[in-house]
């Protein structure tokens, strides 16, 4: 069974959020056909997303990140072949791994990246009370955790911000890992999920800015077929063009304006974060 996604890429009219969403629903769909397929009646099994596939935000050139989950003794060597080979015939890039419950959770407890792509997990087929079972259990042990999941994160972020730079005032931008980037947002929104009501303001207040990196970032990955999101000079007036604004100087500063409103709101928690005494569990 192929996957053509031709027709939406060709679509210039589905743009940013819009593009992300039918884009995810497509693979959806077709994902759940492959895990019928390969799968068939088997018990025990369900496929998750994870990440920002998880989230429904698939670029045009993300990564497609699933797990196939299962239960103890059961198994799925054959399932996880008649799965993968598929979406990497496609031309997908696939980030995929196998665990059992206990395997992820224990993951989890030690790696950030595994422990946050499980915050934004949702069930896409198989045993959907196993899925949700188990990423009912990863959030819970997130906000159980959250003293040493905060410092984590502020650290990941303090580290991340030193490799990619600014957002706002470089030339040429990360638009996702820079500071201001889209990161940020997702950052502070595992935050708010270690402690609810960590954000001074509402995560909505981030929306508007945090469309505008996206926007950019699905026009970029379209015009350069590339999983690239650094925006560097020759593609910015193609962004700007396809995302209906002017020139690439209006394109840059629309981007730094929404860079330094998620950049104030991340620098104000992380400051929070890293300068209020240790709390007891």
């Amino acid at each position: 069974m192929s996957f053509d996604r031709t027709a939406l890429l060709d679509d210039t009219s589905l743009v940013g959020v819009e593009f992300c969403r039918r884009y995810a629903a497509a693979i959806d769909t077709w994902l759940a056909e492959l895990y019928a397929e390969a799968a068939g009646d088997l018990g025990g099994v369900a496929l998750l997303a994870r990440g920002g596939y998880g989230r429904s935000e698939l670029s045009p050139q993300s990564d497609v990140d699933v797990l196939l989950l299962h239960a103890e003794k059961v198994d799925v060597s054959t399932v996880a072949e008649r799965l993968w080979y598929p979406i990497w015939d496609a031309g997908l890039k696939l980030g995929h791994s196998v665990a059992t419950p206990s395997q992820a959770l224990s993951l989890a407890a030690q790696d950030l990246e595994t422990a946050t792509s499980f915050l934004d997990a949702r069930v896409l087929a198989g045993d959907v009370e196993l899925g949700e079972h188990l990423v009912t259990l990863a959030r819970s042990s997130w906000r159980n955790d959250s003293n040493r999941r905060l410092r984590e994160l502020a650290n990941s972020v303090e580290e991340r911000h030193r490799r990619a730079g600014e957002v706002a005032f470089l030339l040429e931008p990360d638009l996702k890992l820079g500071r201001g980037g889209m990161r940020d947002d997702h950052a502070l929104r595992w935050a708010e999920a270690a402690e609810p009501g960590l954000l001074e303001v509402s995560s909505d207040t981030l929306q508007s800015g945090y469309e505008v990196l996206l926007s950019a970032r699905v026009e970029l990955h379209r015009i350069t077929g590339r999983h690239s999101d650094r925006l560097l000079l020759q593609f910015q007036d193609d962004v700007a063009a396809a995302m209906g604004i002017d020139d690439a100087d209006d394109l840059m500063a629309a981007i730094a304006s929404a860079a330094r409103s998620i950049a104030w709101v991340s620098d104000s928690t992380w400051h929070q974060v890293r300068h209020r005494p240790r709390r007891r569990r």
